[in-house]
């Protein structure tokens, strides 16, 4: 925000770099050999230069002024994406334990939003923010919050992460504060409003969505308006569906015996680009209707497991052609936005479902990166290291034990399964190192974490909520 306190410098830290000796994980195969396998490319070196990976490979050329880092023996790899998330909750951590998805949103969660200002949403955004670089994130979708909404979107422009996102919208709903509840046009009116001042913002780091919250928390005009504004202004749409059984009980109940997929059938919403949140109560009747559509499924296993809200099944929705990715979803339901955690939970649940070679670590790694970009719409720009792309990447240092391997394990295996947010020691958006050495370098963490002690003491007064 224009008025907060300076944050640091985002000038000089996104020249041409040449990252050398590392093991490079590719996620991509190699051009033209039909062999779908993401190479692996050890003791090599990637060039970041213009913020793109403008080559990969070994004893590459590089032009004089070039930065020079050293990353003998570490592991290389597309920044983590991760496909849904509530930055605007990470002030709510520990606040809602101990309760089903719509007793939390009730009870707590929506009363807090409700509660949010343009200066809290923003330093509330810019810590989650800060949490997902240090942890090797670079790319979000977030679904956004309603007041503050400005607050949080100039957070997003500041962090210096690649999102998608917007402002959540909701206009009705039994338990909606007063605060959410929102005219139907004028939500809509401004929604329209920030993503004409927001979309392409950071260089095009910033992609606009449109942010319904849950079909429980809209009205059928919401819903139209929400398809409208999407075939107009080409953007897409991310929400919540089929999270909990119980929440799908009580749509069905509402919407004369429809489930959620049916009732976005009926109100056009399966016509736009449409990413769903959880999705763990899909059904196979779904999947081939769903494969024919732009549709994507973004699992969240720390979240779904923290409210017993149940597993998705993953390995039917891809086996369907549904690309799926991941997300820590919020620190107010998993408490922790750490990636790497949910590669790792997600592909143990999935074999618990289905038996241990249903779901390997270089499955769980693609959720978090090249599918996981193709789930938000970006897999043209980053999700895999491959020339041309975003030079989106993260460096993991493998010093430490729990990242030593033999030279025969896939290494896929090693970060799906062993790699955690301890181990980031470099990530870099764009070309801009963000994370050197563990380490913020254009964001002052202290000063964030001070700001925020300082505004979420009153925002937790204006909520009312008795904690």
């Amino acid at each position: 925000m224009n008025d907060q306190p300076a944050i640091g410098s985002r000038v000089s830290r996104s020249g041409s770099v040449l990252l050398y000796g590392g093991h490079v994980l590719t996620m991509a195969p190699a051009p033209g050999s039909g062999d779908p396998t993401p190479v692996v490319l050890r003791q090599a070196e990637v060039l970041l230069d213009g913020g793109r990976i403008a080559a990969i490979g070994r004893a590459l050329t590089v032009m004089p002024g070039t930065r020079l880092i050293d990353i003998q023996g570490q592991l290389v790899l597309p920044g983590l994406v991760q496909g849904h998330i509530h930055l605007g909750q990470t002030f709510f951590r520990g606040l809602a334990e101990g309760r089903v998805l719509l007793d939390w949103l009730r009870q707590r969660i929506w009363p807090l939003e409700a509660a949010h200002d343009d200066e809290s949403a923003y330093w509330c955004t810019l810590l989650g923010a800060a949490e997902c670089l240090l942890g090797g994130t670079t790319s979000i979708q977030d679904i956004g919050i309603g007041p503050g909404a400005r607050g949080y979107l100039e957070a997003l422009v500041d962090s210096g992460l690649r999102a998608v996102a917007g402002q959540c919208l909701m206009d009705t709903g039994d338990g909606l504060p007063s605060g959410l509840c929102c005219d139907t046009d004028t939500v809509l009116s401004e929604t329209e409003q920030l993503g004409d001042e927001f979309d392409g913002a950071n260089s095009g780091r910033l992609r606009y969505a449109i942010n319904p919250r849950f079909i429980l928390s809209g009205s059928d005009d919401l819903w139209h308006g929400v398809k409208e504004l999407a075939s107009r202004r080409d953007w897409p749409v991310h929400t919540h569906a089929l999270e909990q059984k119980a929440e799908t009980e009580l749509v069905r109940s509402l919407k004369q015996g429809r489930d959620e997929i049916e009732y976005f059938a009926d109100y056009g919403i399966l016509d736009t680009d449409l990413r769903v949140a959880h999705g763990v109560w899909l059904e196979e009747r779904h999947y081939q209707r769903l494969s024919s559509e732009s549709f994507s499924v973004v699992h969240c296993p720390s979240s779904n497991l923290k409210l017993g809200s149940g597993v998705a099944d993953v390995v039917a929705l891809r086996k369907a052609g549904i690309p799926v990715g991941i997300g820590c979803d919020a620190t107010a339901c998993s408490n922790r936005l750490d990636g790497f955690e949910e590669m790792r939970l997600a592909a143990l649940l999935q074999m618990e479902r289905h038996g241990p070679t249903s779901f390997s670590g270089r499955d769980a790694l693609t959720l978090a990166t090249s599918e996981g970009a193709e789930a938000i719409g970006l897999h043209d720009q980053i999700g895999s290291l491959e020339l041309g792309k975003r030079a989106d990447v993260v460096v993991l240092a493998s010093g430490q034990p729990e990242l030593w391997a033999a030279p025969q394990a896939d290494l896929h295996d090693v970060v799906a399964f062993s790699a955690s947010r301890s181990q980031v020691s470099h990530v870099f958006v764009d070309g801009e190192h963000l994370v050197e050495d563990g380490r913020l370098t254009h964001l002052d963490l202290e000063m964030v974490c001070r700001e925020a002690h300082r505004v979420c003491a009153s925002l937790l007064n204006r909520s009312g909520v008795a904690l």
